[in-house]
């Protein structure tokens, strides 16, 4: 008889999680399996194998995360499933016999082989053994250090080998990039106490959707809600609904948003706000239409600041609706009296002229786009921005030091090269967000995990943001997918 997933859960020595919404309420359940025969050795993955191996405390950081493992609801619909700790979609499934870490596939065969139903142990009370989803008499056990799927042979040495005794994670305290795939445009924000993701984009229909869960991890099984459908096309933010960007401004939250007003007319897109009814950065929010901007041409990736008591708007948009190819994306700031209500002209304040920031594209456009405030500890503001076309390997960040008035465009120097770039694992960072936790600030970002892929091959990803001894921010090198990153 199969074991529902809360009994499971509970003999692994967690919690039950009955629900997607319990879920999103705890951080991650995560174990460690250590052989039932083997004093120190664990169940882990090495080289996409499984495998049982000794691992001490001692042990460098990579090979105790090895043989972490996160317990997820069974992928076939019962049981459970072992999701490496920092491989991430990444399951521990049988294969022609052989245990093996494979990246999810959406497919009925995968989700079985990667499903396994704990029953008591063969060798021992207390311990468990991990029998196969489609296979009554078949059972994970290891051998000479390798893991494999083999029948019950009734033997003392078979039932020792497919037994394992839960414990506590060998690596905590950490977690692994990517938080959300796909994603892009990370807006996130810390509110009493519950961290809150804003999507848009193509990856949820262009609607705004809205996760929030009690851990960072949690944001990733969090059920999002959705906020705001965009009407039918042809009309106002209609399509192409880009970028929210999540701020609470003068005690309210308030969303802004690229939206397009017709399928295909890439000349369409303006700034959108929606402002919050409560206290809940999940809503409800009242739609109040196309924000008014000075010059009311094309504009994306809008953002809140404000200095001295004076409020400023900053986004990406175009001088003129050019009615041809080559457009340039400059970043501009304007005055303002409140999100609705222009105080000022719009000043450009930074255009992409560098060779770091004009790398070629195959649709012929020059852009600075995302702009996002960030005051450091002196109170210095800085604005950074992404470079580059997002949907090439070329994306990065730059950022612009305010040295006088917001709206002086020589008050404001440009770095000479990009501030934040990608790695291996972590290609084209770009579109950034800050997130203030405890007092210390994170950077939100997308990436890519392969080269090539696209706007679809990005994922939402988050990393420590320190400031050096002159006040400034230190954004360093994209962290790496499987590298770990401290809790906030």
């Amino acid at each position: 008889m199969i074991a529902t997933l809360g009994t499971v859960l509970l003999t692994l020595g967690l919690a039950p999680l009955p629900s997607a919404v319990a879920q999103a309420d705890q951080a991650p359940a995560h174990v460690s399996l250590r052989a039932f025969n083997i004093p120190n050795g664990y169940l882990r993955h090495a080289h996409y194998l499984g495998r049982v191996d000794d691992i001490y405390p001692s042990s460098p950081e990579w090979a105790r995360a090895d043989a972490t493992w996160t317990v997820v609801p069974g992928l076939a619909g019962d049981c459970l499933s072992l999701e490496s700790r920092n491989y991430k979609r990444h399951y521990l499934r049988h294969q022609n016999g052989r245990a093996k870490l494979v990246a999810f596939e959406d497919n009925r065969g995968f989700r079985e082989d990667a499903t396994f139903c704990q029953v008591p142990g063969l060798a021992g009370a207390g311990a468990i053994s991990l029998r196969a989803f489609q296979f009554g008499n078949a059972y994970l056990r290891h051998a000479n250090g390798e893991l494999y799927l083999a029948d019950h042979d009734g033997s003392a040495l078979f039932k020792a080998d497919a037994t394992f005794e839960r414990g506590s994670p060998l690596i905590s305290g950490v977690f692994y990039n990517p938080l959300l795939e796909p994603g892009a445009d990370p807006a996130m924000v810390r509110h009493n106490g519950t961290y809150y993701l804003l999507q848009g984009d193509q990856y949820n229909n262009h609607d705004l959707v809205i996760r929030k869960s009690a851990s960072v991890e949690g944001l990733r099984d969090a059920p999002p809600t959705t906020l705001w459908r965009h009407p039918p096309c042809p009309g106002a933010a209609c399509t192409e609904v880009w970028a929210p960007e999540l701020q609470r401004i003068r005690g309210q939250w308030w969303i802004f948003f690229t939206g397009a007003s017709d399928v295909g007319n890439g000349r369409s897109h303006r700034m959108f706000a929606l402002r919050g009814r409560t206290d809940d950065p999940s809503g409800p929010y009242d739609f109040l239409g196309e924000q008014p901007l000075p010059d009311g041409q094309w504009a994306i990736d809008g953002a809140w600041f404000e200095k001295d008591g004076q409020g400023y708007y900053t986004w990406s948009g175009w001088d003129r609706d050019y009615g041809r190819a080559n457009e340039v994306q400059h970043i501009y700031v304007a005055k303002m009296h409140d999100p609705m209500t222009p105080a000022g002209p719009r000043v450009k304040i930074a255009s992409p002229t560098q060779g770091w920031e004009t790398r070629p594209n195959h649709a012929n456009v020059l852009l600075n786009e995302g702009p996002q405030p960030i005051f450091g500890p002196r109170g210095q503001l800085f604005m950074s921005f992404s470079a580059n076309a997002s949907w090439t390997d070329d994306y990065c960040l730059g950022l612009l030091t305010l040295n006088g008035d917001p709206v002086e465009p020589s008050a404001w120097s440009k770095s000479g090269d990009c501030v934040f770039a990608g790695q291996g694992t972590s290609i084209a960072p770009g579109h950034n967000g800050f997130l203030e936790v405890n007092g210390n600030w994170w950077l939100t970002y997308h990436a890519r995990l392969r080269p090539g892929t696209g706007w679809p091959g990005r994922s939402i990803r988050l990393q420590p943001l320190p400031f050096n001894s002159a006040g400034q921010p230190v954004f360093g090198t994209a962290v790496g997918a499987h590298d770990p990153v401290p809790l906030p």
